[in-house]
Formats: C-alpha cells, sequence, structure tokens
C-alpha cells in the first residue's frame, strides 16, 4: 500500500478563458478565490456568474436591501483579485434546485458563449442546497463544455475528499483581501479567518515549508463529471445518514 496523499500542481497549466459558477456572491472566492487571484495577476479573461439573489444572506435584517449590498460587495471583491464585475442571473436564493431546468438550460448556453479551458464549479458533496443545484446542473449541460476544459470542483462547505492541489502561498493575501469585501456575511460568519485556516490545513502534507496556503480541487474532464457524481451521491448519503 502506497502514500496517496493529493498531487501539488503549477498553477501555469490553468488555461484561459476562464469561468466560475458561483451561486451566491462570497463562494467563488471562499471556494477559489487564490487561483481567481492569479488569474486575475495573468490578465487571464474571466467571467463569474453569481446566480442568486443572495437575499438569504441577512436572516436578522441588518441591511436595508440585501440583495443591492451583496452585488456591490460581489463586484468589489471581484476588482480586488483584478477581474471584471460578475454577471447577475438574480435567480432566488436557496430555490436553485427547483429552477434547475432553468440553470441548466442557461449554463449550456453560457458554456456555448464562454467555451471555457478551465471551469470553476462546485463539488458534488456540497452541503448547501443550491451548492449542489449548480453542480448538478454543470454536469447535466456538460455536452456543451470543450472536451478538453479542465473542470476544477471546489468547496465551501464541504471540501472535495481528494484531488488537485494548488500552491496559493504567493496570492492569499489578494484572496483575503477580496473575503474583506463580504461585509455582509463577515457580520454573520467571520470567512477571512475561517478560510485562512482552511487554506493553511490544506497543506499538512507538503514538506516544502514555504508551501503555506493551498486549494484543493477535484479535477476532471467534462465527462467524468457524472461517473464523479454517481460515486459521490451515494458517499454523501452513506456519511450523512438521515441529514442527506
Amino acid at each position: 500500500m502506497k502514500h496517496v496523499f493529493s498531487p501539488l500542481r503549477p498553477k501555469d497549466a490553468l488555461r484561459a478563458p476562464v469561468l466560475v459558477l458561483a451561486a451566491h456572491p462570497d463562494d467563488e472566492v471562499i471556494g477559489a478565490g487564490g487561483l481567481l487571484a492569479w488569474h486575475g495577476r495573468q490578465r487571464h479573461p474571466v467571467t463569474v456568474v453569481h446566480m442568486t439573489d443572495g437575499a438569504q444572506g441577512d436572516p436578522s435584517g441588518r441591511a436595508d436591501d440585501i440583495r443591492s449590498v451583496r452585488r456591490r460587495e460581489g463586484a468589489e471583491a471581484l476588482a480586488r483579485l483584478e477581474l471584471a464585475a460578475p454577471r447577475q442571473w438574480q435567480l432566488p436564493d436557496g430555490e436553485l434546485p427547483e429552477h434547475l431546468d432553468e440553470v441548466t438550460t442557461r449554463l449550456r448556453a453560457l458554456f456555448t458563449d464562454v467555451r471555457p479551458a478551465t471551469l470553476y464549479s462546485f463539488w458534488f458533496g456540497e452541503a448547501h442546497r443550491d451548492h449542489r443545484a449548480v453542480a448538478i446542473a454543470t454536469l447535466r449541460a456538460a455536452d456543451a463544455l470543450p472536451a478538453a476544459c479542465r473542470c476544477l470542483l471546489y468547496g465551501v462547505n464541504h471540501v472535495p475528499p481528494t484531488g488537485t492541489l494548488f500552491d496559493t502561498t504567493d496570492v492569499i493575501d489578494a484572496k483575503k483581501h477580496a473575503l474583506a469585501a463580504y461585509a455582509s456575511q463577515i457580520a454573520y460568519i467571520d470567512i477571512v479567518t475561517l478560510c485562512d485556516h482552511r487554506d493553511r490545513a490544506a497543506t499538512v502534507n507538503i514538506p516544502d515549508p514555504s508551501i503555506r496556503y493551498g486549494e484543493l480541487y477535484a479535477d476532471l474532464l467534462p465527462h467524468e463529471l457524472a461517473p464523479a457524481h454517481a460515486l459521490a451521491e451515494p458517499l454523501q448519503r452513506l456519511l450523512m445518514r438521515e441529514f442527506a
């Protein structure tokens, strides 16, 4: 039996154009902010889609108009990563499973339009129902992706169980700066500190002490998304038992 540590891969192999799918404003930075900062520094064309209006992101009613606040925060966060403002689909927060057919149709058109060489979307084992809906819609629309598109599936609530690790030490400050733009969400959860701990922990098996932060992704091709989901879903249900 041999070691099966996640391989550390070079960021330089990632190609443009880049497409990033986020159910809510902040998902993209929590899950992939390090690599998005790197893409920004490379001046890669990056399209980010925020699918929902973010209306559920203020349960205590602190903001007068949380939808507008989250739109502003999303644009500012991406600007801090040297990326263009996101596309806003404004679907109802918390209800993407009920709009799965629409999301799939829109993704298929988006994939055809952008023709991404690198796609960022959600790992199938996510906890939030909106995140899982985006993951399912992504695999359903995968026939519209270029065959060689590198699909990097990230985690917000649950990271993939294993996959490809990227060194984000050189861009961690940019990621933290982008996360800090989401003040309305930090009011409830300290995502800056929590992401710092998680990305730091990702390097636990890296012997090089200069690599202090990393992001882990399920690294798949479009035709591998469906079989990956077929394996991941029953595992999640087994592990989560009645909660899945």
